[in-house]
């Protein structure tokens, strides 16, 4: 979950902080101590959950979430209140969890594990199919790739189960004999920042993990015919007819370690 901190002292929010980045789910992309400067951000990027302290300097917290839903109808709140009472008002934003002050580690971290669990099922149905042709599917709607070079490296990712796969590999397997110099190292950039792209029109971003030493797909997002075959699931057995990603000369190698399938 993209998560944003919104407190008049962000000191005060250390705990949050922390037990956050103890959490794999969450990543604090923001904090804020004005409602304009938290509200800005969210015009422009996108933000799962906000943390919110009902008392926030410009504009208090409950109208600060009042206009985070009106722009994100998706988007989850904590509240932090000094007291009980001033939590009635919050009530119908539905927020995901409360904590009052003084709060200790654990109030914090069952907040977050709270959100995570409304965020989890919210989250978008991404399903891979590889048997015969590669497509990816959203909520069972497939997915158009503006560049089917991205489209390649993606399955490509898919193929490799959740493996990192650096730019050597990437070369080698999508530009077949050409030389690993700096004009091909180029191109394996920018195809990676063009599926992230890609990924990210759809709200998917999170299905590919980018970074220096490789790319892997998100396995925890990810639903995929390959998958439940090599899992031994008599449903994908039944699919597959001896045919896998028959767009790429490279899925050759894993086509045949799958015959025995048949």
């Amino acid at each position: 979950m993209k998560t944003i901190l919104v407190d008049k002292e962000l000191e005060a929010m250390h705990l949050f902080e922390y037990e956050a980045n103890r959490l794999p789910s969450v990543s604090i992309v923001g904090k804020f101590d004005s409602a304009q400067e938290a509200l800005q951000y969210t015009q422009n990027n996108r933000v799962d959950l906000a943390v919110l302290n009902i008392s926030v300097p410009g504009l208090d917290g409950i109208e600060l979430g009042k206009s985070l839903r009106e722009a994100n109808p998706d988007m989850l709140f904590v509240y932090i209140a000094g007291q009980e009472d001033s939590v009635i008002d919050t009530l119908p934003l539905r927020a995901a969890a409360y904590v009052l002050k003084p709060y200790e580690k654990e109030d914090v971290r069952y907040a977050l594990n709270t959100a995570g669990l409304l965020w989890g099922n919210k989250t978008k149905h991404i399903y891979a199919r590889t048997f015969g042709g590669f497509d990816l599917f959203l909520d069972g709607r497939p997915v158009v790739f503006k560049s089917a070079k991205a489209k390649e490296l993606l399955a490509l990712l898919i193929d490799r189960r959740g493996g990192i796969v650096d730019s050597e590999q990437i070369i080698a397997t999508l530009w077949e004999g050409r030389p690993k110099d700096e004009a091909t190292q180029s191109l394996c950039s920018k195809l990676c920042k063009t599926l992230f792209l890609e990924l990210e029109s759809y709200g998917i971003e999170d299905l590919v993990f980018f970074s220096r030493s490789g790319r892997s797909v998100n396995l925890d997002v990810l639903e995929c015919d390959l998958y439940d075959l090599l899992d031994g699931k008599e449903e994908a057995r039944r699919l597959y007819c001896g045919e896998y990603m028959t767009d790429y000369d490279w899925a050759e190698y894993r086509n045949y370690s799958l015959s025995k399938f048949l």
